[in-house]
């Protein structure tokens, strides 16, 4: 590939700024699910800042958003692994639980538990899960997202599954 090609397929400012834009909104949520809403804008400026400086990576447009949302997990996990042990309350699918809450009776003290279970889960099973469920991605763009093998999302997204209802499970009893 000639050098003026190999320009004109590289991501100039108003491409990246159009397509991080696009991808805000879900960037902000993904990062919420899993540090909180404290530390979620700090991990998406980090974000998009790390995308910026490594868009020459990008080989092909079209895996834009599985990259920009492994950058934002990768920072999640990172918040994860220097912040301090101070319990913080996570809002897992907060429109899903708010509706449940008003809809269906779901009690706050159930929500609590919840929270706290999600608290203790990693941060790979706090990723599967809220790529799945918050972001509603399927199973193979939770695979591209995570850079792993379908088999490896479906595992974890049953272990994190079953961690969640065994610890909200025992803290009803």
């Amino acid at each position: 590939m000639g050098d003026v090609a190999r320009e004109r397929s590289r991501p100039v400012w108003s491409d990246f700024e159009s397509m991080a834009s696009d991808r805000l909104a879900d960037s902000v949520r993904l990062a919420t699910a899993i540090v909180g809403p404290d530390d979620a804008p700090d991990v998406v400026q980090d974000a998009l800042l790390e995308a910026w400086r490594h868009i020459s990576r990008l080989r092909d447009p079209a895996a834009f958003d599985p990259w920009l949302r492994s950058i934002v997990i990768n920072r999640c996990r990172n918040v994860l692994r220097t912040r301090d042990r101070r319990v913080r309350t996570i809002d897992l699918a907060a429109g899903a639980l708010a509706r449940d809450i008003h809809g269906s009776g779901f009690r706050l003290e159930q929500r609590d538990r919840l929270d706290r279970a999600f608290h203790r889960l990693s941060a790979d099973h706090r990723a599967v899960l809220v790529l799945r469920s918050t972001l509603d991605l399927q199973v193979r763009d939770i695979a591209l997202t995570l850079d792993v093998p379908e088999g490896t999302v479906k595992s974890r997204l049953n272990a994190a599954i079953t961690r969640l209802r065994s610890a909200v499970g025992e803290e009803s009893t």
